[in-house]
């Protein structure tokens, strides 16, 4: 009992972070699949990293000051507002070119990350962190700092209802290079798109399940990453996939139960 206590003590941040991150990704996430442009969470949180690593490259302070910590998070929120500006402009004019122009953005801002980070010798192990991310780290002051960004994105998605076709992009661009800098890339895309799918058989309280789904799944995998020493990202991406496929199935059983 006492080592469970301990587990949690110590997991605490992440846990908090994960239910935060689970409140907004999921119903943006539902969002992004209504509108059928999977690949632009990648895009904007890989827009973001570029602009984090830019910064670390051309702005020489020191990584640990405050002055590295804020610069980094400004420099991928501009990064990712412009991105996100972009994308809401070539939504009314690229018609069904739309998806493929956000592929092509992607890549592109990989790739030019890559670019700056070629010659570094710590090259490799950023690109790593701003992937994988860093969530089993994420402390207090980082939750205490995020959460009424975090809360204040949810509230305003609830309560403006009518008016979530015009806030879907300034929120998106807003949460998404919090999220990069707690999460990584590849946990963002997870954390919006595996809990949207799990709840598309459902006909009410989508966002509720998905926020469900999410928050087990991040408790899930975080406890198999402390557990058998995995990295806590991709432990995480397994642990949604795999509640996401029960929770999609059993509601795909339910559903056709319920016609028969």
């Amino acid at each position: 009992m006492e080592n469970l206590t301990n587990i949690i003590s110590l997991l605490a941040p992440a846990f908090v972070a994960g239910a935060l991150i689970s409140l907004v990704h999921v119903p943006l996430g539902q969002e992004v699949l209504r509108r059928n442009i999977i690949f632009l969470d990648l895009a904007v949180a890989q827009f973001a990293a570029l602009g984090m690593i830019a910064f670390q490259t051309f702005i020489i302070v020191d990584e640990y000051s405050l002055i590295a910590g804020y610069g980094r998070l400004g420099a991928g929120l501009i990064a990712a507002i412009l991105c996100a500006i972009i994308f809401h402009v070539l939504e009314r004019k690229s018609g069904k070119y739309q998806e493929a122009l956000i592929g092509c953005a992607f890549v592109l801002a990989a790739s030019m990350g890559l670019l700056l980070v070629a010659n570094s010798p710590h090259g490799g192990e950023e690109i790593k962190n701003i992937l994988e991310g860093q969530i089993l780290w994420t402390s207090w002051s980082h939750i205490m700092f995020v959460a009424p960004i975090f809360i204040s994105v949810f509230m305003a998605w609830i309560v403006f209802k009518n008016k979530r076709s015009f806030l879907f992009y300034p929120l998106f661009a807003i949460t998404i290079p919090f999220s990069v800098s707690m999460i990584g890339v590849y946990l963002v895309f997870a954390s919006l798109i595996f809990p949207a799918l799990a709840v598309t058989k459902l006909q009410n309280n989508k966002m509720n399940a998905g926020i469900f789904i999410s928050m087990i799944a991040y408790v899930v995998g975080l406890l198999c990453s402390y557990l058998f020493d995995w990295p806590a990202g991709p432990a995480i991406i397994v642990s949604l996939s795999f509640v996401g496929g029960l929770a999609f199935y059993f509601n795909m059983i339910r559903g056709s139960n319920a016609l028969t």
